[in-house]
């Protein structure tokens, strides 16, 4: 005990200390050890540093000597998903979003409230050995039903927009293994874009909403985004969209499927987008890279193309982006109609040209729309529209 203190109190002085409290103690075959049996009220005291712990505090611990460690502390490291959270939850806050937190229990019947058409849940919800409730019976394998619910509740007393999100642990089952628990963002839009007001028309929240605040979530992430079309039942199959990141699917977006509203008793629509923040969390631990405002000029031109219905805009951007001298690509008009030919439709892109060693002439952006232009009726058969 006193080489663990580091002093030099006497044995009798240690023994009289724990006889004080009440302890038993008893002398054995060696003059340096002595046997404790604590007070039958004394519940904490298991192990020895229990005891060395009551001599210290009743002797003193100003007459403990103060030892310096041998080396500093190492630097506290949180771990990088913490952050990460805490600045979705700054993101999102300054977006407009309220966070809500539910139980991480949920019921069969939100679950499969959750799903147009009804079958059996898979993956299989985790259920509880013994659940206190009905309505607390299964751990939840998202966060959409908790937070449907609450959208429901509150647009009874709310007639404005309404933004919730939550960002906690989902459980997904894994046969004969125990479940995944990846932390999830999940988050509802619904109503209108802004409060009303007497100087404009107030429009509805849409599709385009929601996907725009996810692309600007990841940005402030430092995170480059792209989108697919979905496949999620619980969405409408027109307006959903998957969100990929690296060659990744990392969540979802999209309007909720109408039988799945009407489940929540909700009459309007509402959006919703869904990250796993879990795998996330690899794309926003690299350092960002900087670079210098270009010195020179950029060049803009337009291309209005038309390619079949079921090319989409991301195929085009990733052709178009992949030539060094394009700086930015921007679609700003979509057209479908007697201007075009059945089964297609008419996409015009502003697209920007910067290079970082000089200005660009007409005849290099000439040359660069060209190949462009070859790429695009190469790879996807599309063609300028005349």
């Amino acid at each position: 005990m006193n080489r663990l203190l580091d002093t030099d109190f006497s044995f009798d002085r240690i023994v009289g200390a724990l006889n004080s409290l009440g302890f038993d103690c008893k002398t054995t075959d060696s003059p340096s050890e002595v046997w404790v049996t604590a007070p039958y009220w004394r519940s904490d005291i298991n192990l020895s540093v229990d005891l060395i712990e009551e001599v210290a505090r009743i002797i003193g611990y100003d007459k403990i000597p103060v030892t310096m460690l041998s080396q500093p502390l190492p630097r506290h490291i949180p771990e990088p998903i913490h952050n990460l959270k805490q600045k979705v939850r700054y993101s999102l806050v300054g977006y407009g979003f309220q966070e809500v937190i539910t139980y991480s229990l949920t019921s069969q019947e939100k679950l499969n409230k959750l799903i147009p058409e009804p079958h059996s849940l898979q993956p299989v919800p985790l259920r509880l050995v013994n659940p206190m409730t009905a309505e607390q019976e299964y751990l939840r394998p998202n966060l959409r039903a908790n937070l449907l619910t609450a959208f429901s509740e509150n647009r009874k007393h709310e007639d404005g927009g309404i933004r919730f999100f939550e960002l906690g642990k989902t459980f997904i089952s894994k046969p004969k293994d125990l479940p995944d628990e990846p932390e999830v963002l999940c988050g509802i839009l619904s109503g209108t874009r802004l409060e009303k007001s007497w100087s404009g028309v107030v429009e509805p929240l849409d599709f385009f909403d929601a996907k725009g605040l996810v692309e600007s979530l990841l940005q402030q992430l430092g995170v480059e985004t792209g989108f697919e079309p979905g496949n999620d039942e619980g969405l409408s199959p027109s307006r959903q969209a998957a969100i990929v990141i690296g060659n990744e699917i990392l969540g979802i977006l999209g309007e909720f499927h109408p039988k799945v509203l009407d489940a929540f008793e909700i009459a309007e629509p509402v959006f919703l987008f869904e990250i796993n923040i879990t795998a996330l969390s690899k794309f926003t631990n690299a350092h960002k890279m900087y670079q210098p405002i270009s010195r020179f000029p950029d060049t803009v031109r337009d291309m209005a193309l038309v390619v079949d219905t079921g090319v989409n805009h991301k195929s085009i951007v990733d052709i178009i982006s992949s030539f060094s001298l394009v700086k930015q690509v921007d679609l700003f008009d979509v057209y479908s109609g007697d201007q075009v030919p059945p089964g297609k439709k008419s996409l015009a892109y502003r697209i920007i040209y910067q290079s970082p060693t000089h200005t660009l002439t007409d005849e290099e952006v000439n040359e660069v729309q060209q190949k462009i232009l070859d790429s695009l009726t190469g790879e996807l058969g599309a063609a300028l529209r005349s």
